[in-house]
């Protein structure tokens, strides 16, 4: 028989952070696309919208992950206190997938959004 092991993240580490207005999100990932076309999606949880992306997967990051620690070279986010399955500029579509029920994804929004609140 086959173990299976859980093993949630235990920490997330977020080397920079970039917040803008919702609007300003949405032209950064429209710019330049043809009309009609589909951005790569963006993730919504607890009112915030955001994009991460990781760092290379070099020795040093596949040791730390494999000890629970991710690192994301940057978090691109905004608040958006309501879920809406796509945002929609300039003929262009984004799609937004609610991932609420990651632990780890919403405990990212509720940083950022407390980071927000901060300001």
């Amino acid at each position: 028989m086959v173990e299976v092991d859980f093993k949630p993240w235990q920490k997330i580490v977020i080397h920079e952070d970039i917040e803008y207005k919702l609007s300003d999100l949405v032209k950064s990932r429209v710019l330049g696309l043809q009309l009609g076309s589909i951005t790569p999606p963006l993730v919504w949880a607890e009112g915030v919208i955001f994009s991460r992306n990781p760092m290379p997967p070099t020795q040093d990051i596949i040791k730390e992950q494999l000890q629970g620690i991710v690192h994301l070279s940057s978090v691109e986010w905004a608040i958006m206190p309501k879920y809406r399955s796509a945002l929609k500029s300039g003929g262009v579509t984004i799609p937004v997938v609610k991932v609420s029920q990651n632990a780890s994804l919403r405990a990212v929004a509720q940083e950022l959004k407390r980071k927000h609140k901060k300001h």
